[in-house]
């Protein structure tokens, strides 16, 4: 997921990201980057204002970040953020160029 995230800040996007343990190698790669990362699984490490939220294959169901999620798009039907329940996703200019969320990556 680090490059998966580096790879998308790259692209403009602003990127945070959280985890059950940070180390590095990554955590510093990471921080070099000017990634936001957060240790741990919390509800609020989602950003209100996310447009895209990209969760891990090893995420499950009970997790704070993904039950936040699955919150967020009862209530807003969907409308107001994407939920991308895979590893990566689409970084072709078509989808890119028109707006630019604010993906939110955990684990």
């Amino acid at each position: 997921m680090g490059a998966v995230a580096v790879a998308l800040q790259e692209r403009g996007f602003k990127v945070t990201g959280s985890d059950a343990n940070v180390y590095p190698p990554m955590s510093s790669f990471l921080e070099t980057k000017g990634i936001a990362l957060m240790e741990g699984y919390r509800a609020e490490n989602i950003p209100a204002d996310a447009d895209v939220v990209v969760i891990g294959n090893a995420m499950r169901r009970g997790n704070p970040e993904v039950e936040a999620v699955h919150f967020i798009c009862r209530c807003q039907r969907c409308s107001g953020i994407s939920f991308c329940a895979a590893a990566i996703i689409s970084l072709s200019p078509e989808r890119t160029v028109k707006r630019r969320p604010r993906p939110c990556l955990p684990g």
